[in-house]
């Protein structure tokens, strides 16, 4: 049994790795400053260095917070099962689905089972994740504003821009690594939580087994996925893809910080529709078919994941 439950700890922390990479290492990928296998490369390491460091913090709140019942083995094998499915789903698709949500709903759906669900927790994981999703997309379209389109205000910082942009490049990539750490910092937590619920694993041990599994789903399954984040929702350059990275990383590790699983996804999503308003318009980024696709993902495939994990408890248990 023991074996069973690590095969799909692993499979759900590869459906996790290649939805995280897409959000990651979607600006260096969209701006071609990276190839593929250094991408994957540099991500599996930050991924592992953030789950360590500041993992278990959200694996905390994961296994001890949003439900009060105690937790067995069969609950933990329903949550990776549950998160499982609905990662691999939204992969198929195409669509980056949030980790965090995906776990943090297989969880409610067990809790509701057992009738112990923290609402208020719930409501402040919730909170938080539109607060910064929201502050995400301000934030982008006030600085891409100052930018974008070049004219006579801006046209210095251009020249600037130009002149230093192979060193510019290399900043990007940190960017993204620094993406990555925040990657590391709460979803890993999405993969270990039930992990050690299942199996009673050392914390620290176990965030520093999984995260190179997340490397391995972005090899397998990253690159279909960050198309959709860096190529169909906006075109994005150097400039923008650190804006992205920037942003978006320091929410989520804030939120880490905070011992609050949250949607990493969104938060770059939100950042990168901010470019598109500001290039497209806002009638025609949000008319878009990707971004509707998208919107409804975030919203079916959670509640897919509550009532799955529901049902599996009530048919099983």
């Amino acid at each position: 049994m023991g074996l069973i439950i690590f095969l799909f700890s692993a499979l759900l922390a590869i459906n996790m790795g290649a939805s995280g990479f897409s959000v990651a290492f979607a600006p260096s990928f969209g701006s071609n400053i990276l190839k593929r296998y250094h991408a994957i490369s540099l991500y599996t390491l930050c991924v592992i260095l953030g789950g360590v460091l500041i993992g278990p913090r959200v694996g905390e709140t994961l296994m001890r917070k949003i439900t009060y019942f105690p937790l067995g083995l069969s609950s933990g094998v329903i949550i990776i099962s549950s998160c499982g499915l609905a990662m691999f789903f939204s992969n198929l698709l195409k669509v980056p689905q949030s980790t965090s949500f995906v776990t943090v709903a297989s969880f409610i759906g067990t809790g509701l089972y057992f009738g112990s669900v923290d609402w208020w927790m719930v409501f402040k994981i919730f909170f938080f994740a539109l607060f910064f999703s929201i502050c995400s997309l301000v934030l982008t379209i006030l600085i891409k504003r100052k930018i974008y389109p070049p004219n006579q205000k801006n046209i210095i910082f251009y020249e600037k821009f130009f002149i230093h942009r192979r060193k510019f490049k290399k900043f990007v990539v940190l960017h993204d690594m620094y993406a990555g750490f925040a990657i590391g910092t709460n979803n890993v937590a999405n993969v270990v939580a039930p992990l050690v619920i299942s199996l009673q694993f050392v914390p620290h041990l176990a965030f520093l087994s999984i995260g190179p599994l997340f490397g391995i789903g972005a090899f397998l399954l990253g690159e279909r996925m960050i198309q959709t984040v860096s190529k169909n929702i906006v075109p994005i350059g150097e400039f923008s893809a650190s804006i992205v990275s920037v942003i978006t990383a320091t929410f989520v590790i804030v939120a880490s910080l905070l011992s609050l699983p949250t949607p990493y996804v969104q938060f770059t999503t939100f950042s990168l529709i901010g470019i598109s308003c500001i290039k497209d318009g806002f009638r025609c980024t949000f008319g878009k078919s990707i971004i509707q696709r998208v919107l409804s993902a975030w919203i079916l495939v959670p509640l897919f994941t509550t009532f799955c994990s529901f049902g599996l408890h009530w048919f099983f248990i």
